[in-house]
């Protein structure tokens, strides 16, 4: 009887635990494999996009440049809105195996799954919108709206990492409110206050299949606040540079951890255990800051190139470790004596991180055909701060290449329309991922099994952007 209730005790932290902990960590940070390295999101303007987003900092075509150097609107004289979105298409392909040992003595046997699945990453839309004024001939004001954060992630249901990882839904939205003045006719400094809001739903399959299956379902929110300040130098007539820091994000995200499911062994009738059950739990987690350095140079008249550098401080990001506010309960019942009516599992978690600071660099280059008409290309390399020791189902993410071009068409005095396309190749990646115990220690659970394969993943996205002078 001891060893039963033993046995039921351990296969509810593994079950649940496992499944709860890791979602709500990755809920607040999460994105699709082909948006940015790491946890970002680089599509706040159709126009930048098309070069790659080489000169976002340094180069003021509309107000978007709010968003990314906050001490550029002060070289746009006019009132102007800048409002688009961003479609990254579905994509994405992984082929490998899940294998778990045999657990308890035999009772629980081992399992293998292997299998090759595509098309995880969902079809995502990313709007954004900008607006910016000049108040004086020295204070220029702006207001952005932008997601800098954001996933939709739908494995299949029998692919071999469902234990890992199967819905993913995060929304994340930033409202930015910009201030730029102008020290002198070249050189102006900015402030962005950023109110920051974040939405995320989480599914999984846990437990142990044919004996205790579980469904998980996970969902948080939290708001923050954050800053960036800039500055851009008019070196001259044809150089601008620009100077960028983005603030890191203090979030602590408080969820609801949902578990429910029952015992699966119809020829043993004797003992039943079931699970429903929601609890809150919570997680701090700092997101890094970055900062970058631009350029922008017209060699000619009808021709601009730039260059960006950016430096994001990832080494921070050590560890997600997620509290549970309180244990979950799995009841029991049956014709065993002295069986106790229910037992309780502390349903926290901890993962390791252990990324490093990342550097992307990217090129671009503007070409006037005429005074209606602009071509745009680029290419940025992404390196991620996630490589084949530390890559999990949820962020698989590598390093990866940029190919971007777009167009800009002056329709009226007034209104101009952009519009851009990427093509985002990443490195192929390795993945052998293990769960860690939600208590210290935290070691390795051996007994729940290892997720080993490969990821192949690249992405289609284009985006259109209005923007209106006026």
């Amino acid at each position: 009887m001891h060893q039963l209730s033993t046995c039921f005790y351990q296969l509810a932290s593994l079950s649940i635990a496992i499944a709860i902990a890791i979602a709500i960590a990755i809920a607040i940070t999460s994105t699709s494999q082909c948006l940015a390295a790491g946890y970002g999101i680089n599509e706040n303007s159709a126009s930048y996009m098309a070069t790659g987003f080489a000169g976002r900092a340094s180069n003021p075509v509309d107000a978007s440049i709010a968003a990314n150097n906050p001490a550029g609107i002060s070289f746009i004289p006019a009132y102007i809105f800048s409002a688009g979105s961003a479609v990254i298409l579905k994509g994405g392909e992984f082929e490998g195996q899940f294998t778990r040992p045999p657990r308890f003595g035999g009772l629980v046997s081992g399992e293998t799954i292997s299998g090759k699945t595509t098309d995880f990453q969902q079809t995502k839309l990313v709007p954004f919108g900008h607006f910016s004024m000049p108040v004086n001939e020295k204070i220029a004001f702006g207001l952005s709206a932008y997601g800098p954060y954001g996933v939709e992630l739908d494995y299949k249901s029998n692919w071999p990492g469902k234990y890992f990882a199967d819905k993913t839904s995060v929304k994340v939205i930033n409202l930015q409110g910009t201030l730029s003045f102008k020290l002198h006719n070249n050189v102006a400094i900015g402030f962005g206050l950023i109110g920051s809001h974040v939405k995320g739903k989480l599914t999984q399959s846990a437990g142990v299949p044919d004996f205790l299956p579980l469904d998980a379902t996970i969902e948080g929110d939290d708001n923050t606040f954050g800053w960036n300040v800039g500055a851009i130098w008019q070196v001259s007539e044809q150089t601008m540079l620009g100077v960028v820091y983005h603030s890191q994000l203090d979030f602590t995200l408080d969820g609801d951890t949902k578990a429910h499911g029952k015992l699966a062994i119809p020829e043993n009738p004797v003992i039943n255990a079931s699970v429903n059950d929601k609890v809150g739990a919570k997680l701090d987690i700092n997101m890094p800051e970055r900062a970058a350095l631009s350029i922008t140079h017209k060699p000619a008249p009808r021709w601009t190139l730039m260059a960006d550098a950016t430096w994001t401080r990832w080494s921070r990001f050590e560890e997600f470790y997620v509290k549970a506010r309180k244990n979950m309960t799995v009841h029991l019942s049956g014709g065993f004596p002295n069986l106790p009516p229910e037992i309780t599992t502390n349903p926290s978690s901890y993962i390791p991180m252990n990324w490093k600071d990342v550097w992307a660099y990217s090129a671009g280059a503007s070409y006037e055909v005429s005074p209606r008409w602009l071509l745009r290309f680029g290419y940025m390399r992404d390196n991620s701060p996630v490589n084949d020791k530390n890559r999990t189902a949820r962020s698989a993410d590598a390093d990866r290449n940029w190919f971007t071009c777009g167009a800009n068409w002056q329709a009226t005095e007034s209104l101009g329309i952009d519009l851009s396309y990427a093509y985002v190749v990443l490195d192929k990646g390795k993945i052998s991922e293990s769960k860690y115990k939600g208590t210290p220690p935290h070691a390795v659970d051996e007994s729940y099994g290892k997720l080993t394969g490969k990821y192949k993943n690249s992405s289609h996205i284009v985006a259109a952007q209005l923007n209106y002078r006026f």
